[in-house]
């Protein structure tokens, strides 16, 4: 149903899973010379009907130990992309053993791949449209945060995205808007209810207190956000 090819390298062709029923394939690049790699070429098959309901999300890995990651999809309307491959600390006439970074086919680099590798793993999913797109755009949405240091940049008015408002912020980013919202909300209950009167109000004042010691820690490290869970 699919086939991949790395640049300089024969064609291969996908492997269903088995009792998956042909809702799951795998290709694995194992007999190519990741040194060589520029582009990775994954498409459908020309005798292939892909069914429009559906959306064939597509996965990597670098040995059959790891866990699978995200990085793209084919469809009815997308029937082939290019992925990108970048050697870690390549010069340009002195390439090294290994697979680097590997983008996606608009440029949403996944990061942290380790060099010396003797294969890529590619797995195929073919998942309902409406969860699959779903899927897709929270991996953009994180990915977009990661690619910029774990640091979501609201821009000026003019600046880049245009973001100068938070109905802005939430139409671009939806998810990670309620992720942020939530953990706000979580922060101020894991405060205040260490000050809960015997009827379970809290004063006002303890609130603002709150509110003047989260606006200072936000200003100087944004990122504690990420530590607060539910006590």
């Amino acid at each position: 149903m699919f086939a991949a090819i790395a640049s300089g390298n024969p064609l291969q062709l996908s492997t269903e899973v088995p009792n998956s029923n042909g809702l799951q394939h795998t290709i694995v690049l194992s007999s190519t010379k990741p040194k060589s790699y520029s582009h990775i070429s994954l498409f459908i098959l020309p005798n292939v009907t892909f069914p429009p309901e559906f959306v064939a999300t597509i996965y990597f890995k670098l040995s059959p130990t790891e866990e699978f990651k995200l990085f793209g999809y084919l469809s009815v309307e997308k029937p082939s992309a290019i992925f990108k491959v970048k050697l870690p600390n390549q010069h340009p006439t002195n390439p090294i053993d290994g697979l680097g970074e590997i983008d996606m086919d608009d440029d949403n680099p996944i990061n942290n791949v380790p060099s010396n590798i003797s294969e890529l793993i590619i797995g195929i999913s073919i998942e309902p449209r409406e969860e699959a797109m779903l899927k897709l755009q929270e991996w953009k949405e994180k990915q977009q945060v990661e690619n910029s240091n774990s640091a979501l940049v609201v821009s000026r008015p003019g600046g880049v995205g245009n973001i100068s408002t938070p109905g802005q912020l939430a139409k671009i980013y939806p998810l990670l808007t309620q992720e942020l919202a939530a953990k706000i909300v979580q922060h101020a209950y894991n405060y205040l209810t260490g000050f809960l009167d015997p009827q379970g109000n809290v004063s006002i004042k303890r609130f603002d207190t709150w509110w003047d010691k989260f606006k200072t820690r936000l200003a100087n490290d944004g990122q504690f956000l990420d530590e607060v869970t539910q006590d």
